[in-house]
C-alpha cells in the first residue's frame, strides 16, 4: 500500500522516546511489509488541518496516524477512515485505550510491525449531535478536571499525570454535578449525578484503563454514578482501579442504541475520547455501526 505515516509531534510517546529516532523506526519497520510510506510530522496547531489534507489525497491508500486517542478522533473528525481510505494507528500517546482494543502492542516501532502486515476491519463509531467519537463520551467530573489539567499544565508548568492530580482534588473540592434527563426507548429519567459516561461498546470488568467487549457489537452503554456523595464516588473510583467497577448499587448501567440528554442549562460540557468540548442541550447519542475501516493486526491463525 501507499501509506502516510502522520506523527503528531506532542504525542505523550516523545517525552521519553526521542522524535526523529522513534519515527524513523517505525516508518522502516511498515516498509519491510512492501509498503510505500511517507512520513509527515504535524504540531497541534497543524494537525487537523494535515489530516483533512490527507483526507482528500487520492495518490495513498491509507494513512498512520500515530498519537494518542486524541489524535484518532482528529483524523476521524477529519474524514479519515470514513471516505475510503482506512485508518491505522501506531500507539504514542498517553493511555491509548483504542490501541489496546484493537490488540496492538503499546510500544509503537512493535506496533508497526504489526501493522506491516494488516487487515482492514469495520468497527463502530459513537456520535453526539452529528459528532463523532470512537471510545467514550464523559459529562461530569471527567471533562472538568481534564479541563483544570490543560490549564495547570499551560500557566503552572506540571507535567500531565501531576496536574491530572492536582485537577482530580480541586474536582473532589468543588464537586461538579450533572443534572439532566435521559431518554431513552421514549421512558425519561432525571438524574443528579457526578459522573455520566457513554461508551461505544460494552467495556470488560477489568483493572484500569479496561478494553472493549466488541467493537461492532452496534449498541451503546450509559453508565450513572447513582450517588452524588464524596465517599461513595471514592470507593466507585477504588473499585474501578482493581477491575470491579460494575457495583449496581453505585453505578446504574444500560444499553441503547439511541440515547438523549437533556441538561438544564442551554449548552453543556462534555468530553469526547478526552478532548472537552461544550455542546448545545439536547445530546443526542447514537451509534454508527461499522462506519470506521481500520487497519489493525492479524491473530496468529489469520492468513495474510
Amino acid at each position: 500500500m501507499r501509506l502516510v505515516l502522520l506523527i503528531n509531534r506532542n504525542a505523550g510517546t516523545f517525552r521519553r522516546l526521542p522524535l526523529g529516532p522513534t519515527v524513523d523506526q517505525a516508518a522502516e519497520a511498515l516498509r519491510a511489509g512492501g509498503h510505500s510510506v511517507e512520513v509527515e510530522i504535524a504540531g497541534r496547531r497543524d494537525l487537523a488541518l494535515s489530516m483533512s489534507a490527507a483526507a482528500l489525497r487520492t495518490d495513498i491508500d491509507a494513512v498512520v496516524a500515530g498519537g494518542g486517542d486524541g489524535t484518532v478522533l482528529t483524523a476521524v473528525l477529519a474524514g479519515l477512515g470514513q471516505e475510503g481510505k482506512p485508518l491505522g494507528l501506531l500507539p504514542m500517546g498517553t493511555l491509548n485505550l483504542l490501541a489496546r482494543d484493537i490488540g496492538l502492542p503499546l510500544d509503537p516501532i512493535e506496533a508497526a510491525r504489526l501493522l506491516a502486515d494488516p487487515k482492514v476491519a469495520a468497527v463502530d463509531l459513537g456520535e453526539v449531535n452529528g459528532l463523532p467519537f470512537t471510545i467514550w463520551a464523559s459529562l461530569g467530573m471527567h471533562p472538568w478536571v481534564v479541563r483544570r489539567r490543560d490549564r495547570i499544565q499551560r500557566e503552572e508548568g506540571f507535567g500531565k499525570w501531576p496536574a491530572f492530580a492536582l485537577a482530580a482534588l480541586r474536582a473532589f473540592r468543588r464537586y461538579p454535578l450533572v443534572r439532566a434527563t435521559i431518554t431513552v426507548r421514549g421512558e425519561s429519567t432525571t438524574v443528579t449525578t457526578p459522573v455520566l459516561i457513554v461508551s461505544n461498546n460494552a467495556w470488560r470488568q477489568e483493572t484500569l484503563p479496561p478494553t472493549r467487549e466488541s467493537l461492532d457489537q452496534g449498541e451503546l452503554v450509559v453508565h450513572v454514578a447513582k450517588s452524588t456523595r464524596r465517599l461513595s464516588l471514592l470507593w466507585l473510583a477504588l473499585n474501578a482501579l482493581i477491575g470491579r467497577w460494575h457495583i449496581p448499587r453505585l453505578l446504574a448501567t444500560f444499553s441503547a442504541d439511541e440515547v438523549r440528554v437533556t441538561g438544564r442549562k442551554r449548552r453543556m460540557m462534555l468530553s469526547l475520547d478526552g478532548e472537552v468540548t461544550v455542546l448545545r442541550s439536547p445530546l443526542v447519542f447514537r451509534t454508527r455501526p461499522r462506519s470506521l475501516s481500520m487497519l489493525v493486526p492479524r491473530r496468529p491463525e489469520e492468513p495474510g
